[in-house]
């Protein structure tokens, strides 16, 4: 075998294996095991969703004018709906992730995708959701836990 690839007189598996079954992570049942991943392939999805739309809208998004039909403030995220006017007259949006707080019947700038103008952000908000980027960067660490507890199963199953 390789040097440096598998220890030498214990537990037989690469470093990275070795390493991660190391944590807590490495005792957990295989249920909770499975649903920890779900709930983290679910969450990073989502969190994909959300970043793909600010990237389409930081790419190719114009300034359009709406009029401001209803508020949520009182909720726990806060948005508000508008009805686009001008090139896209009618059509009624949600916007959260909002930064200003307009009145209903107030006309604000949004920036919208021209393709697909139900895809709206509040020019005023923020760009990047931390909380997305730290979804989308635990599903490596998802994937690798998966192999490491995969990798070590199957290597007992050949040993036996």
């Amino acid at each position: 075998m390789a040097t440096g690839k598998h220890r030498q007189g214990g537990t037989d598996g690469p470093w990275l294996e070795r390493l991660v079954l190391s944590t807590p992570v490495g005792e957990w049942t295989a249920l909770r095991l499975i649903l920890s991943l779900l709930w983290i392939a679910a969450m990073a999805g989502l969190s994909v969703s959300f970043v793909y739309d600010d990237l389409v809208l930081n790419h190719r998004s114009e300034l359009v004018t709406a009029l401001v039909v209803r508020t949520n403030y009182d909720q726990r995220g806060p948005s508000f709906n508008a009805e686009l006017q001008s090139r896209f007259p009618g059509v009624r949006v949600l916007v959260e992730d909002i930064h200003q707080r307009p009145k209903v019947g107030d006309r604000i700038d949004l920036e919208v995708d021209p393709r697909k103008p139900t895809r709206v952000r509040d020019p005023q908000s923020w760009r990047w959701n931390p909380l997305d980027v730290a979804l989308i960067a635990l599903a490596p660490v998802g994937a690798m836990i998966a192999w490491a507890r995969l990798n070590h199963t199957l290597r007992k199953r050949r040993h036996r």
